[in-house]
């Protein structure tokens, strides 16, 4: 895997829409954390903000300006603008080849699971974190999370005894399933990677950790999208599995993570719940395609379930 380098203060950066339309005012809040709080140039075109019915403009307008910032050697990382939709409608012209030489991070969630599924497989680490336009809104600690695995700022010390220091990784809330394990962590939008099954651009899974997170969607589709990677054989091999947010997922009394959680522990994986990372605003970054370990201590066992960053071999 391709992992670019640390980001450094006045580094030039690329703001894109590939997906729904972004709000004016959402976007130039996120703007000014990027260019106040992490120091970074930020370039964005005057059409970032289009619209076309549901998208952030038509596909030749979202793939020139992908393509622009991807080509630009002097840009560094690439930020999503919004999730909605769209991603996908890009990805056989996408040309991961464009961001290996040198390597750029690319930064976004939700809809940007499609990007991040084709790049990570094409071997370069991307980064699951908040979109320029929810930036603002994001808790203090999960910005420092995400300038912490940008810039390379993992030695900080924790913000509080006992505590994941700054990019370094993240707790969860429960075990699903005690064990040990590590392998590249994979995955986003459980609806997204439903969606990629069949296509060329859904990564393999086999000896991954899988990442699972999702909004607004019952716990019947939910059911429904596991089932269908399960079915696919997309869930093959994979070593872990890391629940994140499941963000208005309850319907009539029925709870969208109970739901995964049952699914989840029949794959017989170490498997932990609850953490940060999804549609929240302590949306904590995770590094796809990296190297981590998942942590799910059995009863009587020591420490939270945790999801550790630190590069190793797969156990």
């Amino acid at each position: 895997m391709n992992r670019p380098a640390p980001l450094r203060p006045g580094d030039v950066v690329r703001v894109v829409a590939p997906s729904g339309p972004v709000d004016p005012d959402a976007l130039e809040r996120g703007l000014a954390v990027l260019r106040d709080d992490f120091g970074l140039k930020v370039k964005v075109r005057p059409d970032v903000t289009a619209r076309r019915h549901y998208l952030a403009g038509d596909d030749a307008r979202r793939l020139e300006e992908w393509r622009e910032a991807a080509s630009d050697l002097e840009t560094r990382a690439i930020f999503c603008a919004r999730g909605g939709y769209g991603a996908m409608r890009l990805l056989p012209r996408l040309e991961p080849a464009r961001l290996l030489h040198p390597p750029k991070w690319v930064v976004g969630f939700s809809d940007v699971t499609a990007i991040h599924s084709a790049l990570n497989r094409a071997g370069l680490v991307t980064v699951h974190g908040p979109m320029v336009s929810t930036l603002a809104r994001t808790t203090p600690e999960a910005r420092e999370h995400l300038k912490a695995l940008l810039f390379g700022g993992g030695d900080a010390p924790p913000p509080s005894p006992g505590a994941m220091r700054p990019g370094s990784g993240c707790a969860g809330t429960a075990v699903i399933r005690s064990g040990r394990a590590a392998g590249t962590l994979l995955g986003g939008s459980l609806c997204l990677l439903a969606h990629l099954c069949g296509t060329a651009w859904l990564p393999p899974m086999a000896g991954a950790v899988l990442f699972l997170e999702d909004v607004d969607e019952r716990p019947y589709r939910l059911d429904r999208y596991l089932t269908q990677l399960r079915l696919s054989g997309a869930l093959d091999g994979v070593r872990a599995v890391c629940v994140g947010q499941l963000t208005g997922c309850d319907h009539e009394g029925q709870s969208g993570a109970e739901t995964v959680r049952e699914l989840v522990r029949a794959l017989g994986v170490p498997a932990i719940e609850g953490i940060p990372a999804g549609h929240e605003d302590a949306n904590y970054a995770l590094p796809l395609g990296s190297v981590v370990t998942v942590l799910a201590p059995a009863a009587g066992e020591g420490g939270p379930p945790r999801l550790l960053f630190e590069q190793g071999p797969p156990a």
